[in-house]
């Protein structure tokens, strides 16, 4: 009897399996049926199609000039924007350095008191209320009159 050399793997030699992973398949696809359509006027719906092409790009170049127009008025108006900044900017340092300071309410206010004196007009008034109102106007105007004097009068001074 004869024994066969049994051979033993030593670790060294001994491979790792790998794992291998298949890309997805594609799905088949299945031969559909093929259909014919038979156009009775070729040359017509060519011509509308294109016109319906032309009439998708004139709009299209329509629709461009469109935009660039929104463009350049929204760089209008921040060119604008920053125009009033910088009127503002110099009017509020240089510009104020040159005018006298007054006591002047603003033209705003004035309006306001105006209006205020207009609806109270409008609503019944007992007597007492008449005799106030008139005064307080005519304190406001010979004050204003009396600022208005005083600023002449330092103009003359610097002249």
């Amino acid at each position: 009897m004869k024994k066969k050399a049994v051979k033993k793997k030593s670790v060294k030699t001994v491979k790792k399996e790998v794992k291998r992973v298949s890309a997805p398949k594609m799905p088949v696809r299945e031969k559909g049926l093929n259909f014919m359509v038979q156009i009775n006027d070729p040359k017509a719906l060519r011509k509308d199609l294109l016109e319906a092409l032309r009439e998708v790009i004139i709009f299209m170049q329509g629709y461009e000039t469109f935009r660039k127009v929104q463009e350049e008025k929204v760089v209008t108006f921040s060119k604008l924007r920053d125009n009033i900044k910088e009127l503002n900017n110099l009017i509020d340092n240089k510009l104020r350095k040159f005018l006298p300071k007054g006591k002047l309410k603003s033209i705003g206010e004035e309006m306001k008191v105006q209006e205020e004196v207009e609806e109270q007009e409008e609503l019944p008034r007992q007597v007492s209320i008449l005799r106030t109102e008139p005064k307080r106007e005519n304190n406001e105007l010979d004050d204003l009159e009396y600022q208005l004097k005083d600023i002449e009068n330092r103009l003359k001074k610097i002249q």
